[in-house]
């Protein structure tokens, strides 16, 4: 599926780039309601942008680009979230129990699926997958409300011919839901190559590709998910490694109960690390982007079952 933008030309400027000067293309659009701006050269080429997930991103080289963040400091170690003490061997954890301060407590995606908000502290346990399989594939109809975890949306083609062929070649004749959600899973965490990027991901794109990060990986999972028959969902939130919380995406898929899959980490179901802010398409994404560096984590209990 495709999103039609309105995209107007505002005027023609000088823009300064590592002490040379371009005569650019100003253009201004809107995109869920943010807006953003473009600089671009007679040739097309971007060399400025600023608005998408809170971001301004200029041109640079592989070389400068380290020394022209403020610091030399990463892009994700500015948004991490250090939390009041560390968590031993996440990748094995199956229950976690935090205080998240700076969010927004009602946020119904805290009491979804397998986290819960009690008196004021964040629950989350790792799921356990049905055993045996819950459906067969192409032989249950779901309820109505749950069409738009099946259907495409934007970026998240799963209707797209390209799509559809690769999640056939995947899962061949297997109708066991479990099964296939595992070959889609390893599939995508094998053949997508783990390299940061700042871009609206999109399914079909990253399928051409094979490469991006944790969006990358979550928005073609979703869309091949979606494209076998299973609902699917993406989320939002944060997952902690390296001493630390950081910015994350991950899919969720029915399979009589919503588990929690990360075709970054090829983990399925994901350890209980992962905490969830958000369920949804980038519309989601871009509310709590700019604002998680901003959370404060207590860790209050941990369990490794």
């Amino acid at each position: 599926m495709q999103k039609q933008l309105q995209i107007k030309v505002t005027g023609k400027e000088g823009l300064t780039l590592h002490r040379v000067t371009h005569e650019v293309f100003r253009l201004e659009t809107e995109l869920w309601g943010k807006p953003l701006t473009f600089w671009v050269d007679e040739h097309g080429e971007i060399l400025k942008e600023e608005g998408f997930m809170g971001f301004t991103t200029v041109k640079s080289s592989a070389a400068r680009a380290p020394l022209e963040i403020e610091g030399g400091t990463d892009l994700y170690e500015m948004t991490a979230v250090a939390p009041d003490r560390p968590l031993k061997d996440p990748v094995r954890l199956t229950y976690l129990k935090v205080k998240v301060d700076g969010g927004d407590g009602k946020n119904p995606a805290l009491n979804s699926g397998r986290q819960r908000m009690q008196e004021g502290a964040l629950e989350i346990r790792k799921e356990k997958i049905p055993n045996p399989p819950p459906y067969t594939l192409g032989g249950r109809d779901f309820p109505s409300e749950w069409k738009e975890f099946l259907e495409p949306e934007f970026n998240i083609e799963s209707a797209d011919r390209n799509i559809l062929e690769a999640m056939q070649r995947i899962a061949g004749d297997d109708r066991d839901p479990v099964s296939v959600a595992r070959k889609l899973l390893q599939w995508v965490f094998r053949n997508v190559d783990k390299k940061p990027v700042l871009s609206i991901p999109s399914a079909v794109e990253v399928l051409r590709s094979r490469e991006g990060d944790c969006n990358e990986h979550a928005t073609l999972l979703t869309a091949l998910l979606r494209a076998a028959g299973i609902p699917a969902r993406l989320c939002i939130g944060l997952v902690y490694t390296r001493d630390k919380f950081y910015y994350h995406a991950w899919t969720e898929a029915y399979l009589g109960e919503w588990i929690s899959m990360d075709a970054t980490l090829n983990q399925m179901p994901a350890d209980a690390s992962h905490v969830k802010l958000l369920e949804g398409n980038l519309d989601k994404q871009v509310e709590i982007a700019g604002g998680i560096g901003e959370l404060k984590v207590q860790i209050l209990d941990q369990r490794y079952d």
